[in-house]
């Protein structure tokens, strides 16, 4: 899946007139979740979208979607794991809009600050914004350095509904798109045997490497200013 696509399916997530495939209660019981260290730290997926894992304390990650520099979607997520499968369930928090004025991310300056634990709080003022819970399956490899994301492939659960194959609480609005009600022991539940096909094709994430965001030494800039001289001697 294209980067830009799979995380503009994670922001229609945050609109309420968008709602696909979430749920109002959470997907997990607190002894399903998993607190993983070594998933903080900022990651790139597929090259192209950049995000920020934060520890925001009591096994919750506070996760930033960097989708350019001036404009990031904010998530509270745990990370739990049932029947062998891992999944990250979130909650839109907030989000920071190239030049708007209407930018939820809760702060009281209009600057842009660099994102701390409040702005992964719930507010319940925001109510413009979708609290529900969304679900991504994950998976890891035995390198650290990355690990796999895929969200909800969006026909499955409004086809399952529809041919009266989704068993378990939910509702409908009059465009189809499906809401699930269940309480969270149904969910954990249903979560267990979901079919593979009901997940997207999933997405690559690798960790940012330091130099990634790091000045270039003085001997490096050195190096290039000779290089940079050498190819134009010889144009």
């Amino acid at each position: 899946m294209n980067p830009r696509i799979f995380w503009l399916t994670v922001l229609a997530l945050a609109i309420p007139g968008r709602i696909a495939a979430q749920s109002i209660h959470p997907f997990f019981n607190d002894e399903d979740v998993v607190f993983k260290p070594e998933l903080l730290g900022n990651w790139i997926l597929e090259g192209e979208v950049k995000l920020e894992f934060r520890d925001l304390g009591q096994k919750t990650y506070g996760i930033t979607v960097h989708m350019d520099k001036d404009s990031a979607i904010y998530f509270r997520a745990h990370l739990f794991c049932v029947n062998e499968k891992c999944f990250l369930d979130g909650q839109v928090a907030g989000l920071k809009l190239r030049d708007s004025a209407d930018s939820t991310a809760p702060s009281e300056s209009s600057q842009p600050a660099e994102p701390g634990a409040k702005e992964f709080q719930l507010d319940r003022s925001d109510f413009l914004l979708n609290r529900a819970h969304g679900l991504i399956l994950v998976s890891f490899s035995s390198d650290t350095n990355e690990f796999f994301a895929a969200p909800w492939e969006e026909s499955w659960l409004p086809r399952a509904a529809a041919d009266d194959k989704l068993k378990i609480s939910h509702t409908k609005d009059e465009l189809g798109r499906v809401l699930l009600t269940a309480e969270t022991d149904e969910l954990r539940e249903w979560a267990k045997d979901l079919p593979k096909e009901a997940f997207d094709k999933p997405s690559h994430l690798t960790r940012e490497k330091d130099e990634d965001n790091s000045e270039p030494s003085a001997e490096k800039r050195d190096q290039n200013a000779v290089r940079e001289e050498a190819i134009s001697g010889r144009k």
